[in-house]
């Protein structure tokens, strides 16, 4: 009962965080839309800090497993998604500079309660803008994945608050401000700003040297002037990708380890995870005898386990391959019931600790031979 309670008490947890806090913070932005609401700092900073916490790790679940262009994917394994990063790795940097530095200029406009210089403002204002071309071309090049698209639309709700925030903030200074600046460049830049509409050319327009800035940065850091248009289309499987990936590999299981993943759950009875040759896969008790016995073959007699080993390189990963329904899998569990029975005899009658073998398969360590 207590580890129903604990289990249940994870999931609401979990619902909390991946799900209740996204929609309250959406809902919250939409709300501030209104002139009547004024945004809080905390749902700010939450939205700020949670968005790309949340993009990251739904993307890493839900989009990728990770490959570069020019690494096959492993089909087959459980753990698998069959498809290449979206933002190429080499370019990763390019990228979160781009992301970062509209993050920051959203940050400061948010939490910066006092009037800022105009030109710093309209600095932060352009950078805003880069934060919203780069959310939509990151969503381009996923497919508008529904799940990707939260934190960009809240970075998007926000972006329509701040402006307009901001933007009445400094054209009401500036119109009850009417000492003219002695600097005539600085006076034509604040005579032009005084109006709304304005505000917005100028930022657009600040966007320019902005980048600028940096692609200088970008190049010292060796990443290129064409970094952040490489970090989307040297990939592979997405929308701006111009990459063609070598063809994937299939994951070669034991065909028990189909069997465990593929059965029906109430037959072939999982136990756990466990991982076999750098992938994560499903194991029940007959795939831990099994294996725990051609351990056992390895160790005591390694020649006639080569001999073993090649007969089943050379039937079984075939066979495995013909396991593609749960029924078929559950035929072949019942078919190896009776090899099942004899492997665990054989364990149990030439090694001292048949037990401590089998709990010890798909761990990742090595079990230890006792003479």
């Amino acid at each position: 009962m207590l580890d129903g309670l604990m289990s249940a008490l994870s999931w609401a947890l979990v619902l909390f965080l991946f799900v209740w806090i996204p929609i309250l913070l959406t809902y919250v932005n939409i709300r501030c839309l209104s002139k009547k609401y004024v945004s809080k700092k905390l749902y700010d900073i939450l939205t700020l800090v949670l968005g790309p916490v949340y993009s990251v790790m739904y993307l890493y679940v839900f989009a990728c497993d990770d490959k570069e262009y020019y690494e096959p994917v492993i089909l087959g394994g459980i753990m698998s998604t069959g498809r290449h990063t979206p933002i190429a790795g080499e370019y990763a940097l390019s990228f979160g500079i781009f992301a970062v530095i509209g993050i920051i200029g959203m940050f400061i406009l948010c939490i910066w309660k006092k009037r800022l210089p105009p030109l710093v403002s309209v600095t932060l204002l352009s950078a805003v803008y880069l934060g919203n071309i780069v959310n939509i071309v990151f969503l381009i090049q996923l497919k508008m994945n529904i799940i990707m698209c939260i934190y960009p639309l809240n970075f998007l709700l926000m972006t329509v608050r701040v402006f307009r925030d901001e933007v009445k903030k400094q054209t009401e200074y500036l119109s009850q401000n009417e000492e003219t600046p002695k600097n005539r460049f600085i006076g034509a830049v604040y005579g032009f700003l005084k109006k709304s509409v304005n505000w917005y050319l100028a930022a657009f327009i600040a966007l320019l040297p902005l980048i600028g800035v940096l692609l200088i940065i970008l190049i010292l850091c060796g990443q290129g002037a064409d970094g952040i248009v490489r970090a989307f289309t040297m990939t592979a499987d997405w929308t701006f990708s111009t990459q063609i990936p070598p063809p994937p590999e299939y994951y070669e299981g034991h065909y028990l380890c189909t069997v465990a993943a593929g059965g029906h759950r109430k037959l072939v009875k999982p136990i756990r995870y466990g991982v076999r040759a750098g992938e994560r896969i499903i194991v029940n008790r007959q795939l831990l005898i099994a294996n725990a016995f051609e351990d056992m073959l390895q160790d005591r007699t390694p020649n006639f386990h080569k001999s073993v080993r090649h007969f089943y390189d050379t039937y079984g990963y075939p066979l495995s391959r013909l396991i593609t329904t749960p029924l078929r899998a559950d035929i072949v569990y019942i078919l190896m019931k009776p090899l099942e029975a004899l492997f665990l005899a054989a364990l149990y009658l030439f090694d001292t600790d048949p037990e401590g073998r089998i709990a010890m398969q798909y761990t990742g360590r090595k079990y230890l031979y006792k003479q």
